[in-house]
């Protein structure tokens, strides 16, 4: 049997690599030191600890995120010889990353050692067994996160985020949140990442200037999120009291929409490699994050979302071989099309008016 091996598309240029790696590791402190700034502004909510308290809460998540995820790789490294490596600053930038983007991914009420099993399992079993950095599959940090969620979580509370009040308003009840408070984080977060949307933005321009991340596929998830939402605004609330677009603004700027865009859904070794791929990877992982926002048991859908667009990447890449202007327009039409009809068909199924239209229409004879 004759095993062939080839270096993964991250390492085909290991100073641009580097480049990237920096460029991301600046951008994760910045939002790290503007998340444990926030808790100094957040309104306190009934019955939880806030202030110095949180604020300390959030310092020391972000700092055992990223130590016990250094910690890790450099133990794994000292059992490969390789322990030498990490004299250098350089080698310490991509786990720090990690551990950083696993503690953003959780709320200030997580318990420190649930995220230290988040830590473990996404830098060993989500990294290292892959081979490490430029071989794994899935994105690391989103393993790890997946696992504590699934299996910690009565530990992992949320409060009135902006999101369950949209569940509860598609429900028919009325809830109050203030456009400043949205922009610049003041609200009950899903994750510590899920902070001033003003300064995701700036961070977004500043990678996509500096090629970290691809704008076909942070800017078709964005553009996703923001037709299906509209769709399921219109159909629920109509155009005339602009419910519809606080809906859709909602959606767009609180939860992990922006952090998913400027850290996640454009992570380089995870997600597909043409052109036309990354557009369908992007659109499929915004559809799932809608359908499970809007429908699911769960208040954030992005981290299944982008895991499963990690498990089929694989098969978009071996689906489209070249690409030229007329697949392109084609699969961009196509999309579009799709894009459209699910934020209605989710908007008549959260009405559970999706039964009431097909029977309609096997009536009137169109079936």
């Amino acid at each position: 049997m004759e095993f062939i091996t080839k270096k993964p598309p991250i390492k085909s240029n290991q100073q641009r690599s580097y480049k990237r790696s920096l460029n991301l590791h600046i951008s994760l402190i910045i939002i790290s030191l503007a998340a444990i700034l926030t808790r100094a502004f957040i309104a306190v909510p009934e019955g939880e600890v806030w202030l110095p308290d949180a604020m300390f809460k959030t310092f020391l998540m972000l700092l055992t995120g990223a130590f016990i995820s250094v910690l890790i790789e450099l133990l794994y490294s000292i059992g490969e010889g390789k322990s030498h490596e990490f004299s250098n600053y350089k080698r310490l930038v991509d786990p720090i990353n990690t551990g950083l983007i696993i503690a953003l991914l959780l709320p200030t009420s997580t318990p420190i050692y649930v995220l230290l099993l988040a830590v473990i399992i996404g830098v060993y079993a989500g990294k290292i067994v892959f081979g490490g950095n430029g071989y794994y599959i899935f994105n690391p940090a989103l393993v790890g996160v997946l696992f504590v969620n699934l299996s910690f979580a009565n530990q992992i509370t949320y409060g009135e985020t902006p999101l369950v009040l949209l569940k509860n308003a598609l429900a028919g009840q009325t809830y109050t949140l203030k456009l400043l408070d949205l922009f610049v984080g003041n609200y009950a977060a899903i994750a510590i990442g899920s902070t001033s949307v003003i300064l995701l933005v700036v961070i977004f321009a500043y990678l996509l200037v500096t090629r970290v991340i691809d704008l076909r596929i942070s800017g078709t998830f964005i553009l996703t999120i923001l037709i299906v939402s509209a769709g399921i605004g219109f159909v629920n609330f109509g155009t005339a009291s602009g419910l519809m677009w606080q809906y859709v603004l909602v959606n767009m700027i609180t939860g992990l929409t922006m952090f998913a865009a400027v850290f996640l859904v454009s992570e380089s070794v995870s997600s597909p490699t043409s052109r036309e791929t990354k557009m369908i990877y992007a659109v499929v992982v915004a559809i799932l994050t809608m359908t499970v926002r809007t429908l699911g048991a769960e208040i954030e859908g992005i981290v299944f979302a982008i895991l499963f667009g990690n498990m089929i990447t694989p098969f978009l890449n071996r689906t489209v071989k070249r690409s030229n202007k007329k697949i392109f327009i084609r699969t961009s039409i196509i999309l579009l099309v799709v894009v459209i009809f699910t934020g209605f068909a989710l908007g008549f199924i959260v009405q559970s008016r999706l039964q009431e239209i097909f029977s309609a229409a096997v009536i009137g004879g169109l079936f």
